[in-house]
């Protein structure tokens, strides 16, 4: 599966739950994903001027001594954001890391200018609802990705974060036929209830689809462009399609308000029982 803008993949390691809290950042992971590949990566260790918890040793590796001997987060962070510039954030649980990234850009006084986040734990929760759990580590292994690194550590977080993500990606274009996704299509999932997005994705790869048809004329309709549905409005035919899709073969067609709508086929041309007599769902207008 391929992205149609840049995507940057993002994981923190922290001395902390938040940064409300005292919590710093200890390490940062950023691999920028182009097309459906990782092309380049930040990481780095950070030293915060913080004291390291036992418990986030144990978790993560990550000693005193290593983030005593990093690169200030003064360095680190300015570095960070130039990295990441206008192309849009992600991460498996992204309020975590991009509230990190806000505090301690703003204790530098920097402005992080990426074009909106995406959460792979919310696509994960909209595309995969009922699982018993979208922890990193669970999900991935269950669709068979696997750490590379340590866990808990953010490049290796990040890899398999980054696999995650192109791995829901995928799953969308085998449903809903799309061949690329645009970044900003999966914030808008992440927006939704998971029982929503199915009708959503139908309408949006339904507007593709009208963009992209050819022109009416060139249609096989036998001449047939318009159809008066049975309760008496009037829609214009867009294109007929087939894809690679729980809805396919369909017919995509536009309303007198301009909106795109799809329907199955056999549905756009069913018969109908209305106060005990046969109607076409929609009847051809002839020109």
């Amino acid at each position: 599966m391929m992205f149609e803008k840049p995507v940057v993949m993002i994981d923190f390691e922290t001395s902390g739950m938040s940064p409300d809290q005292g919590g710093r950042v200890t390490e940062v992971a950023a691999l920028r994903i182009v097309g459906g590949e990782i092309v380049d990566r930040y990481v780095s260790l950070i030293n915060s001027n913080v004291r390291i918890p036992y418990f986030i040793t144990e978790l993560t590796g990550i000693t005193q001594a290593m983030v005593d001997k990093a690169p200030p987060a003064s360095e680190v962070l300015p570095e960070l954001v130039e990295f990441i510039g206008t192309d849009a954030l992600a991460a498996h649980n992204a309020s975590f890391d991009e509230k990190f990234l806000m505090a301690e850009s703003d204790r530098l006084g920097l402005w992080p200018a990426h074009d909106g986040v995406i959460c792979s734990v919310k696509l994960a929760r909209r595309v995969f609802p009922g699982l018993s759990t979208y922890s990193l580590g669970p999900l991935a292994a269950s669709m068979g990705i696997r750490f590379k690194g340590s866990a808990h550590r953010a490049e290796a977080d990040a890899e398999v974060a980054s696999a995650l993500m192109l791995r829901i990606a995928s799953e969308l274009g085998q449903r809903y036929g799309y061949s690329s996704i645009d970044p900003r299509l999966l914030q808008d999932i992440n927006k939704l209830a998971a029982v929503k997005v199915p009708a959503f994705l139908k309408k949006h790869r339904a507007a593709e689809i009208a963009a992209d048809a050819a022109p009416v004329p060139s249609i096989k309709t036998k001449g047939v462009q318009r159809f008066r549905h049975y309760k008496g409005g009037i829609y214009e035919l867009v294109c007929e399609a087939t894809q690679e899709s729980d809805f396919s073969p369909v017919i995509v067609y536009r309303s007198h308000d301009g909106s795109i709508w799809t329907r199955p086929r056999s549905v756009f041309f069913e018969m109908l029982q209305i106060n005990g007599a046969e109607v076409m769902r929609f009847t051809p207008i002839k020109e």
